[in-house]
């Protein structure tokens, strides 16, 4: 039986209403929508204005229209081909939109248009959202707090008329992330209120949580506002996008950044609405290029089965008077999880065997500069390494940096030991101070291999490309 998937820039099922809501995801996988795969329900003042790059018939706005649309649109750049799209009637040019397309818009209030230098481009104003009809209020304001509410909410300790209140934005350092209502038997329930507050730089594994997301299921009654979120989602599964997996609730004023992998029903806000989405936007990536578990996707995989002249050379090293300083654990790498675990076939063994497994593609923030690289170091590995991402003399002339011809490091790991991985790095300033403006860079990645036991350096070291795309 082919499994039927959905897959929307927004949202990849809608059952319920979405209204004033924006979507501006790239998507690199078909079939697909722009704002929606499919809508049941109701959509109202809805925008697109991302990338479907995929498909023999293309979809602006929603593939599957089954509900209703009032004053939708999706954007299209000055390039886009009429005969490419099956909605072109519902589109309109970036550069060209005006006040008069967007009749019944409250262009006041809810919506803005800006001039960023390429046309004017849709945005929502930011409208805080005041949750009422609580009985307390749990102050979130750091990692530990945000894990005791996940775990309260997932264990069926957390009351329905509890506010759940953040105080600060909150860096989980890339740490794999159990959502909140893991499943429709544990919802949550109660009232989130991010005040603003954004929670970022964490991966959910799709294939592992059946809802995956921040948020795996809200619930009836439950409401999540305020808050933005920017993560990655590793892995294919069932229902996976950055803020809610399933929302039966409602979320209100709330922004989603992330870089997706491709699930059977993958959005770029929600998975799967029944419920109700006021002024909220999605932005990121989704499909192809996103970080995906490295057993499927991964293309560089580098066995060095050292030939002989290079085996020798490392005993030769190995055997000299050098001293060798100790070389610092990386302290972000966790163990690989054994169901990730590639087992080589015997001809691939070799005693003087170092490997690595890495992302061909990385998807940065412009906010936090965080993105999924999925470095591994496999079980089966005779040697860990010390990855360095770093700038090309080329991309720092386009961009217009003053080097001296050599690579810029941007990120620099520490030992990465066989069995360990760091699925998230943060590119780190130039230099003179500035970050990577918004752009593709194909960074080189120098890859330096260690005896863990020794603290020896190899002989052979790898330099990688790596796609980087800022945005």
């Amino acid at each position: 039986m082919v499994q039927t998937k959905r897959l929307g820039g927004f949202a990849a099922l809608n059952l319920g209403l979405i209204e004033d809501c924006y979507s501006m995801v790239t998507l690199t996988a078909g079939p697909a929508g722009g704002f929606c795969g499919e809508t049941r329900g109701t959509l109202r003042r809805c925008a697109a204005q991302g990338r479907v790059t995929r498909g023999k018939e293309r979809f602006g706005l929603v593939r599957l229209q089954k509900g209703a649309a009032h004053a939708c649109l999706w954007l299209r750049d000055d390039r886009a081909n009429r005969s490419d799209w099956a909605d072109w009637s519902l589109s309109h040019e970036a550069a060209a939109l005006r006040a008069e397309h967007l009749e019944g818009w409250d262009l006041e209030g809810v919506w803005r248009l800006q001039d960023e230098g390429r046309g004017p481009r849709l945005r929502l104003y930011d409208l805080p959202d005041r949750p009422e009809g609580f009985g307390q209020v749990v102050d979130i304001g750091d990692r530990a707090g945000l894990l005791a509410f996940a775990q309260a909410v997932n264990s069926g300790e957390a009351g329905a008329d509890t506010l759940y209140r953040l105080t600060a934005d909150i860096d989980l350092g890339g740490r794999a992330w159990t959502p909140v209502g893991a499943d429709q038997n544990h919802p949550f329930l109660g009232f989130f209120d991010g005040c603003g507050h954004r929670i970022s730089n964490f991966t959910v594994q799709a294939g592992k949580h059946h809802l995956a997301g921040l948020f795996g299921c809200v619930g009836r009654g439950g409401r999540v506002s305020n808050l933005a979120v920017d993560c990655m989602l590793l892995g294919r599964g069932t229902y996976a996008a950055p803020l809610c997996a399933i929302n039966e609730g409602e979320l209100v004023n709330c922004t989603a950044t992330a870089h997706s992998a491709l699930s059977h029903y993958t959005g770029g806000l929600v998975a799967q609405n029944s419920g109700s989405v006021f002024r909220c936007s999605a932005l990121g990536r989704i499909g192809k290029g996103a970080p995906v578990p490295w057993w499927a996707t991964a293309l560089l995989l580098l066995l060095l089965c050292f030939p002989l002249p290079v085996y020798f050379a490392l005993t030769a090293q190995a055997a000299g008077p050098e001293l060798f300083a100790p070389v610092i654990l990386d302290p972000n790498a966790q163990p690989i999880d054994p169901e990730e675990s590639y087992i080589p076939a015997p001809e691939e063994e070799s005693d003087t065997s170092a490997s690595f497994i890495m992302n061909a593609e990385m998807y940065v923030s412009a906010e936090n500069y965080a993105g999924d690289i999925g470095l591994r170091c496999p079980t089966w590995s005779t040697r860990g390494f010390v990855a360095t991402a770093r700038l090309t003399a080329e991309d720092q002339a386009r961009i217009g940096y003053a080097g001296d011809g050599e690579p810029v490091p941007l990120y620099e790991s520490g030992l990465i030991v066989p069995g360990y991985g760091v699925d998230v790095i943060t590119l780190g300033a130039l230099p003179d101070g500035r970050r990577l403006p918004a752009g593709e860079y194909e960074l080189s990645v120098l890859l330096e291999f260690y005896d863990v036991e020794t603290n020896e350096k190899s002989a052979v070291n790898s330099v990688i490309p790596l796609t980087v795309t800022v945005g």
